[in-house]
């Protein structure tokens, strides 16, 4: 959102005090962006020679020789999963399930990339592997109903760029993605509605779509644990007297930056890398630490109010690694944010095998 404090202050004066605009500006998260990268005259990306283990959302991933595209075994809990849903979507959790299916290909991060825009040891981006890639993979058909570890996969792999390969789509991910483009272009014929481009996206994967890192820094969601950190902010937004209109202009700015419904000029903005999180519901930090301490996707309100300080405590561990919009990373209508989150000791420790996804969507 902002490149720099100053750049802050300079945007938001026109909208809100000086008291105000000191706290926002006080507060401000740094975190990883995507940026398209420039088209040259032909229309075509500008990938150049650093293409191969280069930044993208969506395609598929550049892999080493012995390194394979993660598929994800029938779960031992897929009728619990599938009955998470009604008895439409159930029953097609099921049917992918039997098909153990790769993952949906939806990110590839050169570390080399957010090594370079990290300013200073106290950024989010310090805390990565300083080289290699980070390759993340998601569950896009069951992964809604399915929060945890299971319905994702994330990979640092380590390979010199030299060695990697350009992939090709599992050739079981690609018939079923083709089978969902028919299935869609059947109902669109029906209601005389466009039909699906050859490369739309599908819950099987998203187009391609190179891009690079840039450095921004972003104020925090009112839902964030950020928000908490800074009560004076939080307790402003909060009143209801004559600073009512500072909460309705920060959520104003928020809409305008972040919404779809503010037009294409915004698409992407919702994907980030480390960061505070952008929430459609809860900070997506709860969510983790409640499936991965008791084991289940949502407590009811006792069980809330019996754990409180040990969940509260708990999310506090945990950084978001990678968001991404569904609908943006589809390219197509879409709902919902993918949240991929991992203790700050797996971090540490590069255990990228626990990494939790979390889906949310308004």
């Amino acid at each position: 959102m902002f490149d720099t404090p100053a750049d802050a202050q300079a945007q938001l004066a026109p909208y809100f005090s000086r008291p105000q605009v000191e706290m926002i500006v006080g507060a401000l998260e740094p975190a990883l962006v995507f940026r398209p990268l420039p088209r040259d005259k032909a229309g075509d990306r500008a990938e150049g020679r650093e293409s191969l283990g280069g930044t993208r959302i969506g395609g598929t991933p550049d892999l080493p020789p012995g390194l394979a595209w993660p598929r994800r075994a029938n779960p031992a809990d897929g009728e619990a999963i599938a009955g998470r849903g009604n008895a439409e979507a159930g029953e097609a959790m099921r049917r992918h399930f039997r098909k153990e299916l790769p993952y949906a290909f939806f990110a590839q991060v050169d570390l080399g990339e957010a090594a370079r825009q990290a300013r200073g040891q106290n950024t989010p981006a310090a805390a990565l592997p300083g080289q290699g890639r980070l390759l993340f993979f998601y569950d896009l058909t069951a992964g809604p109903w399915d929060n945890g570890t299971g319905s994702a996969r994330v990979i640092w792999d380590e390979s010199p760029r030299e060695s990697l390969v350009v992939q090709a789509m599992p050739p079981d991910l690609a018939r079923a993605a083709e089978a969902h483009r028919a299935e869609i272009a059947t109902v669109n014929r029906a209601f005389k509605l466009p039909l699906p481009k050859p490369d739309s996206g599908t819950p099987y994967g998203g187009p391609a779509r190179p891009v690079r890192l840039h450095a921004t820094l972003r104020p925090p969601a009112v839902e964030s644990l950020e928000m908490e950190a800074r009560p004076a902010l939080k307790a402003a937004l909060a009143r209801d007297d004559d600073e009512a209109g500072f909460r309705d202009a920060y959520q104003d700015l928020f809409a305008k930056a972040f919404d779809s419904y503010h037009g294409v000029a915004n698409a992407g903005r919702r994907n980030q890398l480390l960061g505070s999180p952008l929430p459609e519901q809860s900070d997506p930090r709860f969510e983790a630490e409640v499936v991965t301490r008791f084991g289940v996707q949502h407590l009811d309100r006792d069980r809330i109010a019996a754990h409180r300080a040990e969940i509260e405590a708990g999310q506090r561990t945990w950084r978001l690694l990678l968001q991404i919009d569904v609908g943006d990373f589809l390219q197509a209508d879409g709902e919902g944010t993918v949240y991929f989150l991992i203790r700050d000791t797996d971090l540490s420790e590069r255990r990228f095998d626990r990494v939790v996804a979390v889906y949310q969507q308004t």
